[in-house]
């Protein structure tokens, strides 16, 4: 009998080392999944507070066909909280990428672009053989300057009319 209860002893002190070296690597593995579920978390509240929306009548988009290359010329607001990078612009024009082509003025001059500013955006292609009242998918998209480590992106699509 007390052989019995020596090996009872020693079993259940094992089984309870055994669970609690597995409460401890579940307890650190929740650890992880909260941290990562906490990243994923501000990732998603930098996107959700960066915007980017097309300003001005679109259907009155500057277009200069007189200059080669030929520029197109619109406005975009910062409808969002974070401030916007221009120099991360990248503008789509009918499916193709002119980004290499950009200039963006901030107005007024200087400062940020913040959700009170507009920008002004010339893009140019000397490929482009647009008339008079042709409309043209415009696409942009933009990031926020890092915020509290976190970079949020926002994209605009719009329909609008070139007027020469």
């Amino acid at each position: 009998m007390a052989d019995g209860g020596a090996s009872t002893f020693i079993l259940l002190i094992t089984a309870l080392l055994v669970s609690g070296s597995v409460s401890a690597i579940l307890i650190n593995q929740w650890g992880d999944m909260s941290s990562a579920l906490e990243e994923n978390r501000k990732g998603k509240e930098a996107d959700a507070k960066t915007s980017v929306s097309f300003a001005g009548d679109a259907m009155e988009v500057g277009y200069d066909d007189s200059v080669s290359p030929n520029v197109m010329t619109f406005y975009l607001q910062n409808t969002g909280q974070y401030v916007l990078d221009e120099s991360t612009l990248v503008v789509i024009v009918d499916g193709i990428s002119v980004t290499s082509s950009i200039t963006t003025t901030i107005l007024p001059n200087g400062a940020d672009w913040t959700d009170v500013r507009l920008v002004e955006v010339e893009v140019s292609s000397s490929s482009w053989s647009y008339q008079n009242d042709d409309s043209v998918s415009i696409s942009a998209v933009v990031s926020s300057e890092v915020t509290s480590g976190y970079r949020g992106t926002d994209t605009m699509d719009i329909e609008v009319r070139l007027n020469v």
